[in-house]
């Protein structure tokens, strides 16, 4: 399971968890407003039926906050309920704040988006082809570190941005600087150290002085120090099993300083999208570069650009060990949905996603999770095996090996994830760690043929192979 939470993965008991009234943000309340709660109260309950979310949310129209609320437990051992003024990490959402800060050094005068890395760290190979916009850009070529198969051990112990630096700085650039966009957590640690070396502060206490403090963001900060005390900070768990959750393997956040080591709160982040709107922190013409395509038709600075429901949407989302996070912006509406949680369970986008069909009056489902069926013993024999996803697949080549263990099926990745399928039909299986949906297909002769990974919407097809 520790490989799972760091990559990147009977008898049931319903489980309705405690949830918490609301907030400052919503004095007045309108029929509407209730409305909308019940609406997404009832959305929300499959998922705290199956232990797939706890978190808070909060949706916004127009400047007014429509609904925030919190949602299962911040520490389930103690009994303490989420609520709006949780404290959750947010993983790689910390991303648009650590862009944010470069921008604001350049209109300062102190860097320049075309300053190549060797500027600030003289030593570092390629750092004369790598440029701070091919950092902010994913468009480097270094690579991620997260991957390297020493970063769990690392992600144990406090780490200087310097020491996170040198497990990455001597590895090979998978491409050629600008030649393409790849996803790399490296590129958001070496920015952090640019923010320190320009600034002559702390990644955090730079964030802080520039950033939360202007916007009263009191509930955010960097995670640099796993001694300091949180108030109102939430645990992080992982599914596990049919139906429990576990503490995720203990983390010191200052592996992830610049992409992903920063907390906050629903309320806090909403204060972050309605500054985005003005020039308080950022003069429009950076907000304009922020919010540019850079690489892959999709690629901002420290966020995504597209289109959802027809509507153009700008927005991020993070996933780190026991958290998921999303905040989603439709500027043109001014509509702005954000969840935090503190469930390894990628149901974060999934729920924004939902979230903002409920608010525009659009299509969704409710998800339709049905108490485990009994494995057929004669079928069950049928499943085992070693299946081979594509080329398309998030880790090309990849072998998902189904085993069956008593009278359960596991699925385990060549990745290094391990995870309990919940039979839903004779069929179809249901992942709660990927949030996910597995379906068995048979060929003309009634053989496993293949299997059907459904993930946020997305189909992964990967074929049975002959055992030798």
């Amino acid at each position: 399971m520790n490989k799972l939470i760091y990559a990147l993965g009977f008898s049931f008991l319903i489980l309705t968890l405690p949830v918490a009234g609301q907030t400052n943000l919503q004095k007045s309340r309108t029929p509407n407003d209730r409305a909308l709660e019940a609406q997404v109260d009832a959305y929300v309950k499959p998922y705290l039926d199956v232990k797939g979310f706890s978190g808070s949310i909060l949706i916004a129209r127009g400047g007014k906050v429509l609904f925030s609320k919190g949602y299962g437990m911040a520490n389930y051992e103690l009994g303490v309920a989420n609520t709006p003024r949780t404290r959750f990490h947010i993983a790689s959402v910390s991303k648009t704040f650590t862009a944010a800060a470069i921008m604001i050094l350049q209109e300062r005068g102190r860097l320049n988006l075309s300053d190549t890395l060797i500027k600030y760290i003289p030593d570092y190979p390629n750092g004369e082809k790598i440029t701070i916009h091919h950092l902010l850009a994913h468009t480097s070529g270094i690579p991620n570190v997260n991957n390297f198969p020493e970063y769990e051990r690392q992600s144990r112990f406090h780490q200087s941005i310097e020491e996170v630096i040198e497990m990455f700085k001597h590895k090979p650039l998978n491409f050629n600087p600008g030649e393409r966009y790849s996803y790399s957590n490296s590129n958001y640690n070496l920015l952090a150290f640019i923010i320190e070396k320009v600034s002559g502060k702390g990644y955090g206490e730079f964030l802080k002085e520039n950033i939360f403090d202007p916007l009263e963001m009191r509930d955010s900060g960097h995670d640099g120090r796993a001694e300091a005390l949180l108030e109102n900070r939430a645990a992080g768990y992982v599914p596990v099993g049919l139906s429990d959750l576990e503490n995720v393997p203990y983390l010191d956040w200052t592996i992830k300083t610049g992409n992903g080591s920063l907390y906050t709160t629903v309320e806090d982040m909403y204060k972050w999208d309605r500054a985005l709107y003005t020039e308080k922190i950022l003069k429009k013409s950076s907000l304009d570069k922020i919010f540019t395509v850079h690489a892959d038709n999709s690629v901002g600075y420290g966020w995504f650009l597209g289109k959802r429901l027809n509507r153009r949407l700008i927005n991020m989302g993070g996933r780190s060990p026991g958290f998921t996070s999303e905040i989603q912006r439709y500027v043109d509406d001014n509509v702005c949905i954000i969840v935090l949680g503190n469930n390894y369970a990628p149901t974060a986008s999934v729920i924004s996603n939902d979230l903002a069909a409920i608010v525009f009056g659009e299509h969704y489902e409710i998800p339709k999770i049905v108490k485990p069926l009994k494995l057929d013993e004669k079928m069950s024999e049928a499943f085992p095996g070693r299946y081979q996803f594509g080329t398309d697949y998030f880790v090309p080549g990849a072998i998902a090996t189904i085993e069956k263990r008593n009278d359960q099926l596991i699925m385990k990745l060549s990745t290094g994830a391990n995870v309990v399928l919940l039979p839903q039909s004779d069929m179809t299986f249901f992942d709660r760690v990927f949030w996910e949906t597995i379906l068995f297909v048979k060929d003309d002769k009634g053989e496993m043929s293949h299997l059907i990974w459904r993930y946020n919407g997305m189909d992964y097809r990967a074929t049975k192979l002959k055992e030798k």
